[in-house]
């Protein structure tokens, strides 16, 4: 097996969970055989912290460095290591406009995550994350911390107008879809891919020895900007269309098939 040390870098949602939300078995081991043999095992996803904390020790890798908020935070050990925040008159404009359309809003701060009211897609989102928001009574009130990022929810037709209607504002924003019902925003110039080059950069490892992992919109420039871009069979489109290699789905031991492929690991017993 290669043993040049790289960045296997994995988005959660749709790629290293199933869609029980769940670490598969083939998924599980051949990461821990990547870390032993010295590779930099990194998950980049949407979830905020608190949650990604939880998937990195049943992970069980120590020391795996991960970017939350797609992009908008780094945290290294459990401390957070770099953040960017939104804009308050952004984030009120998106909050404004997600109530006039009946939408969910929720907003990220930290470590933290705020509502304005316990909705069925907030439920859903909380038995994913497996922790619950704080309900505030406004999203826009200046006493909450500023926000990483803004996720809004709904049904297919009424997100995709929503993320129509955001495009149009010349907000400094960055806006994209990690599924059909969820819009995610965060300040303009974050994404999961900046924030990996910031962390390859810390480990002194270059781009050529990145491999990327993702389905969903918002991980498109991580999977084009990778040296080997992975696109899980379950992905959207336009991820399709940018990966280097396409291999099975989340639930069909799509990361163990991929890894074998690149000849990075052995097959498993």
């Amino acid at each position: 097996m290669k043993t040049h040390p790289k960045i296997i870098a994995l988005d959660v949602d749709g790629t290293l969970l199933n869609s029980v939300h769940t670490i598969l078995p083939s998924t599980k081991q051949a990461l821990t055989d990547l870390a032993t043999a010295g590779h930099h095992i990194l998950l980049a996803t949407a979830r905020p912290p608190k949650s990604v904390a939880t998937i990195v020790e049943q992970l069980g890798i120590p020391d795996t460095t991960f970017i939350g908020l797609n992009g908008a935070t780094i945290v290294r050990q459990n401390e957070i290591i770099y953040e960017l925040s939104m804009d308050r008159d952004s984030v009120r404009l998106i909050i404004e406009e997600s109530r006039r359309r009946h939408l969910h809003a929720n907003l990220m701060a930290h470590w933290d995550w705020f509502v304005e009211d316990y909705s069925p897609w907030c439920q859903q989102e909380a038995t994913i994350v497996e922790f619950q928001p704080q309900i505030v009574a406004d999203l826009t009130h200046p006493s909450l911390p500023l926000a990483q990022k803004v996720l809004v929810m709904g049904e297919a037709t009424a997100i995709s107008s929503f993320q129509a209607w955001a495009m149009t504002q010349d907000l400094p924003l960055s806006i994209s879809l990690s599924k059909p019902n969820y819009c995610e925003i965060v300040q303009q110039g974050v994404s999961k891919a900046r924030a990996l080059q910031k962390v390859a950069a810390m480990l002194g490892i270059s781009t050529a020895d990145i491999i990327a992992f993702g389905d969903g919109e918002n991980d498109m420039e991580l999977v084009e900007m990778a040296g080997i871009g992975v696109a899980m069979g379950n992905s959207m489109a336009k991820v399709l269309e940018v990966a280097d290699f396409v291999t099975k789905s989340n639930d069909d031991d799509g990361i163990y098939y991929a890894l074998l492929h690149l000849e990075l690991i052995s097959p498993h017993a």
